[in-house]
C-alpha cells in the first residue's frame, strides 16, 4: 500500500504554493542545456500529475507513473479537466514496465529519498535506464545529507484554509544518523468549517538522505553516466543551507 493512502485526497491543498510551473521551467531548462528540448518524457513518481501536466503543456509527450491509486485517479482526472491525453498509470517507479525510448525521465518532489535504501535506489535507476534511450537524460531530486545533517530534524506545523476547509499538518520526526534515514510522521487534522466536521489522518513517510558519491556511484552501476549534482533550483553546489539537491545522468549511447 502507498504511504499516501490517506494523504492523497489532501495533498494538491497541502501544496497549492508550490510553484510547478517555475520547477518544469527550470527542469527544462536543464534538459535543454543537456541537449534535450523536447519529445518522449517520462515522470516517475508523478503524484497527482501537476508536473506532467505542466510539461504536456508545454509540448512534451508525457507519461506518468506512481505507486498511489488514489493519486493515478487524481492525475487521470485533472488531465482530462486539462484537454490532455497523458497515459498515467499505477505501479512501482522501482520496476520497470513497457515504457522504453524516452528522451528523458524526471523523477521529481524527492521520490529517489522514499528509496531508503541503495538496492531500492538503484532499482529506480534501473527503471529510468531501461525507459530512456540511447543518449537520453534522467533528472531527478533528493535529499541532501550535508542539509541534513547541519539543519536537523524539528517539528513542523502547517495550516492552510480554503474555505470552508482548513487542514492544519504536524510534522514531527526522528532522525537515524547511523543509517541516513528520517522517519517523519504527519498527522493531519482534515477541517470542514461548513459541516462542522474534522478528520485526522496519521501518515509515516520513512526517507532516506543522499551525497552526491552515493549517488554518482548508483548511477554509474546501472548504466548512466553522471552529468551534474546542484543544489535546488540553481546551478550552484549542494550546500547546508538547502535540504533538496538534484542531478542529472545520460544513458550512454
Amino acid at each position: 500500500m502507498s504511504v499516501f493512502a490517506d494523504y492523497a485526497p489532501w495533498y494538491d491543498l497541502l501544496y497549492r504554493d508550490k510553484d510547478y510551473a517555475a520547477e518544469v521551467d527550470f527542469v527544462e531548462g536543464r534538459l535543454r542545456d543537456h541537449g534535450v528540448a523536447s519529445g518522449k518524457l517520462l515522470d516517475l513518481g508523478c503524484g497527482t500529475g501537476v508536473h506532467a501536466i505542466e510539461f504536456a503543456r508545454r509540448g512534451w509527450d508525457v507519461a506518468g507513473i506512481d505507486l498511489s491509486a488514489d493519486m493515478i485517479a487524481k492525475a487521470k482526472t485533472r488531465a482530462v479537466e486539462a484537454g490532455l491525453e497523458i497515459p498515467f498509470r499505477q505501479g512501482d517507479a522501482c520496476e520497470a514496465g513497457a515504457e522504453r525510448d524516452y528522451d528523458a525521465v524526471v523523477s521529481l518532489f524527492h521520490v529517489a529519498s522514499y528509496q531508503t535504501d541503495r538496492n531500492r535506489l538503484e532499482a529506480l535507476f534501473h527503471t529510468a535506464h531501461a525507459a530512456l534511450k540511447p543518449g537520453g537524460v534522467f533528472f531527478f531530486d533528493y535529499w541532501y545529507g550535508g542539509a541534513v545533517l547541519a539543519q536537523g530534524v524539528e517539528t513542523r506545523v502547517k495550516v492552510i484554509e480554503q474555505k470552508p476547509l482548513r487542514l492544519t499538518r504536524i510534522a514531527q520526526s526522528e532522525h537515524d544518523e547511523t543509517k541516513a534515514t528520517v522517519l517523519v510522521s504527519y498527522t493531519l487534522f482534515c477541517e470542514d468549517t461548513n459541516r462542522s466536521t474534522i478528520r485526522r489522518v496519521d501518515e509515516t513517510h520513512h526517507m532516506r538522505y543522499w551525497f552526491p558519491f552515493e549517488v554518482e556511484a548508483s548511477l554509474r552501476s546501472t548504466g548512466l553516466e553522471p552529468a551534474g549534482t546542484h543544489a535546488w533550483l540553481s546551478d550552484a553546489a549542494p550546500n547546508s543551507t538547502v535540504w533538496a539537491a538534484y542531478s542529472i545522468a545520460r544513458k550512454s549511447f
